[in-house]
């Protein structure tokens, strides 16, 4: 029996949050949260997830932030980080994906599910 992916949500709007913790629960993932970038740093170093779905905009600490310091620490490219955001800006994206995202998905372009189906590839 496989263990189930765990995937850290970092999103700091609840309503946000919560319908993809219950899409990524269907979808047979283990799901931790976070609400802001410092959060998700602390359980990327704690609880090791497979992947990181990670919002932009968030307080304290912003998701470009994040994706610098998991640079720092040499954990990308191991841990693929999608971005999921509804920053549209061009330069923005570029910054994410120099940054090593291996993705960035604007929220309103796509349903949670169809969200779900771009992470596949990256938890095999």
């Amino acid at each position: 029996v496989s263990m189930s992916k765990v995937v850290l949500l970092v999103e700091d709007n609840n309503f946000i949050r919560n319908m993809y913790q219950l899409k990524l629960a269907k979808a047979d993932l283990t799901v931790i949260e976070a609400i802001d970038g410092k959060m998700a740093l602390e359980r990327i170093t704690e609880q090791k997830p497979d992947l990181v779905l990670l919002d932009l905009m968030m307080p304290n600490v912003g998701g470009l932030e994040v994706l610098r310091d998991l640079n720092k620490q040499g954990l990308l490219p191991e841990l693929p980080v999608i971005v999921l955001t509804n920053v549209m800006d061009p330069q923005t994206i570029d910054q994410a994906k120099e940054l090593g995202a291996k993705d960035y998905i604007v929220k309103t372009d796509l349903t949670p599910s169809q969200v779900i189906d771009k992470l596949k590839p990256f938890i095999k």
